[in-house]
């Protein structure tokens, strides 16, 4: 197995996505009571658009959000509005305009992952799928290099699964799925094993999954394998199940890229920071202005 750059922008043999986005934002209140954690802006654009963006950029065609309550505004924000034609098009934007096709599906309940994505099993069939959180963005240039070069691996390997995965400190792990790797081949290496939200002391490395998931439909029955009778069902106990029953596993390295997600009130304002810096209109401005606020902070 050899590993590098695999990605390429010609027509991948997946096509399909399954975007989770049924999560509270319990931490994120007062912000969430009203509005979706997804659909806070990131810059000019809401985060979950920035995941189209980057799904689209990877030429996935057609993509399901598992939204919940309070979800209105997801399906709102992606459809026609005729209220607004007289606008600038880049400033209105719809799924056509992104070069989607979007389906919706509700989430009863917060069950976890695991259940957000066993309820895509009709949508997908026996294709393979994207998983991409929506509450996490991937800042990368090009926009989809990060899956192109997971569809590559699988497209080279035919694993069960690809995982994307970066370097956090050992002191941070326990926020995350953690992997236990094999020896890296360029970017790419053999998934071992995978613990959800380990103990630092005892995690296997500190490799954390990266919110992007390449599955074949194989991980239906490891779902099923590990469906548990209360509580939430945890994707990252599929994967383990993939590995034991002998699946090949592979994990992709996010290299150079930067994950945001807006789990939590601080991880949300450095996101929304970053993406406000790199604004090719405003950007400069507000590195000045930050740099005199600072100033007068020391």
């Amino acid at each position: 197995m050899k590993g590098g750059k695999l990605y390429t922008r010609r027509p991948n043999s997946v096509r399909l996505a399954v975007v989770p986005a049924a999560g509270l934002g319990s931490r994120l209140l007062p912000l969430t009571k009203a509005q979706p954690k997804e659909m806070l802006p990131l810059g000019r654009k809401p985060v979950l658009h920035h995941v189209i963006e980057e799904l689209a950029g990877a030429n996935i065609c057609r993509i399901l959000l598992i939204t919940g309550r309070r979800k209105r505004s997801v399906e709102d924000y992606f459809d026609e509005d005729g209220d607004l034609r007289h606008f600038d098009p880049d400033k209105v934007p719809t799924a056509e305009k992104l070069g989607v096709s979007l389906a919706y599906m509700r989430q009863p309940q917060p069950l976890g992952s695991g259940h957000a994505v066993s309820l895509a099993a009709s949508f997908t069939g026996d294709e393979p799928f994207l998983v991409a959180y929506g509450d996490c963005v991937i800042w990368e240039s090009p926009k989809g290099s990060l899956v192109l070069e997971m569809i590559s691996a699988y497209e080279q390997f035919k694993p069960a699964a690809v995982i994307a995965v970066q370097k956090v400190p050992k002191s941070e792990v326990q926020k995350y799925g953690v992997v236990a790797v094999g020896r890296w081949e360029g970017n790419l290496a053999k998934v071992e094993a995978i613990v959800e939200k380990p103990d630092p002391s005892k995690a296997p490395s500190n490799y954390a999954v990266a919110a992007r998931y390449l599955f074949t439909p194989r991980i239906y029955e490891a779902l099923e394998a590990v469906k548990p009778k209360t509580g939430e069902w945890q994707l990252t106990d599929a994967v383990q199940k993939l590995i034991d029953w002998g699946e090949t596993v592979l994990c992709v390295r996010l290299g150079d890229r930067k994950r945001f997600d807006v789990g939590s009130f601080k991880s949300y304002c450095i996101a929304f920071i970053h993406a406000a810096i790199h604004d090719p209109e405003i950007g400069r401005d507000l590195v000045r202005e930050l740099q005199r606020m600072l100033r007068k902070v020391h």
